[in-house]
């Protein structure tokens, strides 16, 4: 009978996983919850801005130019004043808050600098304005127009989407396992993560002829193809209407060469890409993290500039080398001032909806 009653009785070793797991799962719950209630009150907020932003694009459509650019202004200031007039205390909340406040602001900004030239529908017959107006809102790479910023057509595609998801999410499962107080790792993992999560967006409401978001990562040869052909281009038309154009535009009408103003509209839209991000995570990182996040974006600016100073778009084994051991120089840099938690299992799920979380 003691042998039985020993063999039934838990080892320490499996006690102390148990207490463990019901431990993480009683501090999981209350912030779980918290989320599901504040994510929809936040994007709530959003609705008043969007529907603004929508009738702009509407006015657009049928010619109303004036109250177009009216519009335009008032749901950039819409957009603005949502933190204010719906405040939510939760870090992850605000963050998507922020996220999507900034996509709508870049939006806004977008459609005015194209003002002049907006893409041309191009599927026969032009829907109705309305609905018109509600595909520019809903498409950032203007899928259904032209120009547009597509890389390559889907049906050009020479890997599958959905495969290089499930080889990601491998990998990303992969590197929990390994020891997550390397910055290295980390950086990895938070890559990954975004490449997950935009992807996995992306399969559940694309259209049945949109192309990839990223291209493989693991085929990326040099810092400016990493981020024009194999990143994701959701934001190529507002880095380019709003920064990149306007610099490389009208810098050379006083005299300034060619060259350097090309230089500086990609300084100015690695610049947009760093206040865009530095925006979206101010709500769960400490100010030193903001630091080196804006940091990481101008130096792969500078690191763009020169690559192609030197390299021109020459493919070189020595290019991709020297283009991959920047990036995960920089990333690991970035990274030991983020405060990542240190894998999935040390999310410190009580200051997830603190006053000031900072994770």
């Amino acid at each position: 009978m003691l042998s039985s009653i020993a063999e039934h009785t838990p080892s320490p070793r499996h006690t102390v996983i148990a207490s463990t797991v019901h431990a993480n799962m009683a501090e999981v719950r209350p912030a779980l919850q918290e989320l599901i209630f504040q994510i929809p009150l936040g994007f709530a907020s959003l609705l008043i801005p969007t529907l603004i932003l929508y009738l702009s694009i509407y006015a657009r459509a049928v010619h109303r130019l004036f109250l177009a650019n009216l519009l335009v202004f008032f749901s950039i200031g819409a957009f603005l004043a949502c933190p204010y007039l719906a405040p939510l205390c939760c870090g992850p909340a605000r963050s998507l808050q922020n996220i999507t406040i900034a996509c709508g602001c870049m939006k806004a900004l977008d459609i005015f600098a194209r003002r002049s030239s907006l893409p041309a529908y191009v599927k026969k017959p032009v829907p109705h304005p309305a609905v018109l107006a509600f595909i520019v809102l809903i498409e950032f790479r203007y899928e259904s127009f032209a120009p547009n910023h597509i890389r390559t057509p889907r049906h050009a595609e020479r890997f599958s989407e959905p495969t290089q998801l499930a080889l990601m999410v491998a990998v990303f499962a992969a590197l929990q396992s390994l020891p997550q107080t390397l910055p290295t790792i980390l950086a990895f993992e938070v890559l990954l993560s975004i490449y997950i999560t935009m992807t996995s967006g992306q399969l559940l409401i694309r259209y049945k002829s949109s192309p990839a978001l990223f291209g493989p990562l693991y085929l990326a040869d040099s810092l400016s193809g990493f981020w024009s052909e194999t990143w994701h281009n959701c934001f190529a038309s507002p880095c380019q209407g709003i920064a990149y154009e306007p610099i490389r535009n009208t810098l050379p009408r006083y005299g300034v060469p060619v060259v350097v103003a090309r230089s500086l509209g990609v300084f100015a839209a690695f610049g947009l890409m760093a206040i865009f991000h530095i925006y979206a995570v101010a709500p769960i990182l400490p100010w030193s993290s903001l630091v080196r996040i804006g940091l990481f974006f101008f130096l792969n600016g500078v690191g763009t500039v020169v690559e192609a100073m030197i390299w021109g778009k020459r493919k070189h084994w020595l290019k991709a080398l020297l283009a991959w051991s920047f990036e995960i120089a920089l990333a690991t840099w970035t990274a030991k001032a983020a405060h990542i938690p240190n894998g999935l299992s040390h999310i410190p799920w009580k200051e997830v909806c603190g006053q000031t979380s900072q994770w």
